[in-house]
C-alpha cells in the first residue's frame, strides 16, 4: 500500500504523525510519502516537500507566499501523476489542500480529508466541494460532522486529536512543584501564539497588562509556555519600551503541565484554546490582526464567537478581547476579575469540561487509520 499524506503546518505534521504511527502498527508494508514536518519525518514519511516555511498567518500572508504554494502544489500533482498513491490523506491546510483535492479526484485517487475546512465558520461553499472531490471526511467536531453530512460527503467522526495527548496527570500543587513555581499564590500564564506576526502584535500588550497587574498583586507569579519556533531573542524583543514587567518564567516543553499549575491563561485565539479547555483551566480569549486582515474575515464569517471552546459550547463560555477590544486596559481588567472572583473561574472550569466532553472518545489516529485501511482495501475489492 502507498499512501501521500499532505500537512502544511505544524499542528497538521504533529497529528499526522500520530496517524502514521497508528497505521505502521496495522500495516508494517505501507510506503508513505508527501508533504509535512519534522514529526512525519521521524514517524517515518518521506518527504517530498518540508513546511518550514508554509505558516501563514491572515489573507495578506497567504498572498505574499502564494509563488511558493502555487510551486509545491505544482511538485505534489506530479508525484500525483507518476507515483499515485492508494489514498490521499489530507490534513488542515484548506487552501492548498482544497485544489490538491480536485486534481486528485479528477485522477480517481481515493482521499480522505482529516481536520476538513472550517467550512462552518466561513466560506460554507466549501463543503460542498469537498464533499464531491472527497471519499471519506474524517470530522473531528460533532456539529462539524452534521454540517458536512448536510452537504452530501461521507462523513466519519474520528473525535478531536487533542483528547489523545492534550492532559496531564499531575495535579495543580504537583505540576507547581514540577515547575519550580510557589504553590500558595496565584501563576497567570501567557500564550501570545506560535507565528510570529501573532507573537509582536499580542505579547507586548500582554507584558504591559502584567506590568499593571503586578504593581497591585506582586505576589501573583507569571509563566510563559514557549511555543516551537518563537526564540527568546523574540519574546525579550516584545519587551522594550515597557517598565515594571513582572519577572516571567519560560516554561520549554512542559506546556500542559504549565497550563495546569496555572490560575488563570491568557491565550491567543487558536488550537491552544482547546488545549487549555482539555486541561480545564480558565482563561481569557485573545486575537488582534493587520486592520485589513480583520476587516476581510469579518466580510467572510458571520460567527457570533472566536474561541474554539465558545464556538463548541454555542455560547460565550470564556471572554474573548478581538482586535480594537484587546487593549492594556481591557486586558488588564478582564484579568483582575477572574483573579479577584474564585467563583467565576469555577463557573468557567465546569463549562469547559462539558466542551472536553463533546471531543469524543480516544483512539482518534487509530480510528482515522482504520478509515484510511478501508478505503485502500477498497481498491483490491472493486
Amino acid at each position: 500500500m502507498e499512501l501521500m499524506i499532505v500537512a502544511g503546518e505544524p499542528s497538521g505534521d504533529l497529528h499526522a504523525s500520530h496517524v502514521v504511527t497508528a497505521l505502521k502498527k496495522q500495516d508494517t508494508n505501507i510506503t508513505i510519502y508527501g508533504m509535512g514536518g519534522d514529526m512525519m519525518e521521524k514517524s517515518g514519511v518521506s518527504l517530498d516537500i518540508h513546511i518550514k516555511d508554509s505558516a501563514v498567518m491572515g489573507i495578506l500572508e497567504a498572498v505574499t507566499v502564494l509563488p511558493k504554494f502555487l510551486k509545491k502544489l505544482s511538485i505534489l500533482k506530479k508525484r500525483l501523476r507518476e507515483n499515485r498513491p492508494d489514498v490521499l490523506l489530507l490534513i488542515d491546510f484548506a487552501e492548498f489542500n482544497t485544489p490538491l483535492a480536485k486534481y486528485a479526484h479528477k485522477l480517481n485517487i481515493k482521499i480522505v480529508y482529516y481536520i476538513p475546512p472550517k467550512a462552518w465558520a466561513w466560506r460554507p461553499g466549501r463543503a460542498k466541494k469537498i464533499a464531491r472531490r472527497t471519499d471519506v471526511v474524517a470530522s473531528i467536531f460533532p456539529f462539524e460532522m452534521e454540517f458536512y453530512k448536510n452537504a452530501g460527503a461521507t462523513v466519519e467522526f474520528v473525535g478531536h486529536p487533542l483528547v489523545d495527548f492534550a492532559y496531564t496527570d499531575l495535579s495543580i500543587q504537583q505540576a507547581r512543584e514540577k515547575l519550580e513555581l510557589q504553590k500558595d499564590t496565584d501563576v497567570i500564564g501567557l500564550m501570545p501564539g506560535s507565528r510570529r506576526s501573532e507573537v509582536q502584535r499580542i505579547l507586548p500588550i500582554m507584558f504591559e497588562a502584567a506590568s499593571q497587574i503586578h504593581r497591585k498583586y506582586p505576589e501573583i507569579k507569571w509563566i510563559l509556555p514557549k511555543a516551537p519556533g518563537i526564540s527568546n531573542q523574540q519574546i525579550e524583543s516584545c519587551k522594550m519600551g515597557i517598565n515594571g514587567i513582572p519577572e516571567i518564567k519560560l516554561i520549554e516543553k512542559n506546556t500542559y503541565n504549565a497550563m495546569r499549575a496555572a490560575t488563570l491563561m491568557l491565550v491567543t485565539s487558536g488550537t491552544a484554546t482547546l488545549e487549555t479547555a482539555c486541561i480545564g483551566t480558565p482563561m481569557i480569549i485573545l486575537y488582534r490582526t493587520s486592520k485589513l486582515n480583520w476587516k476581510i474575515v469579518n466580510w467572510l464569517t458571520h460567527l457570533e464567537h472566536s474561541g474554539l471552546p465558545n464556538l463548541i459550547a454555542g455560547e460565550r463560555i470564556v471572554p474573548e478581547l478581538l482586535q480594537e477590544d484587546l487593549s492594556v486596559k481591557s486586558l488588564t481588567d478582564h484579568t483582575i476579575n477572574l483573579i479577584q472572583n474564585p467563583n467565576e473561574r469555577e463557573k468557567q472550569k465546569t463549562t469547559l469540561k462539558h466542551v472536553y466532553d463533546q471531543l469524543g472518545e480516544s483512539g482518534v489516529a487509530e480510528k482515522t487509520a482504520q478509515i484510511i485501511l478501508h478505503q485502500a482495501a477498497s481498491i483490491t475489492n472493486t
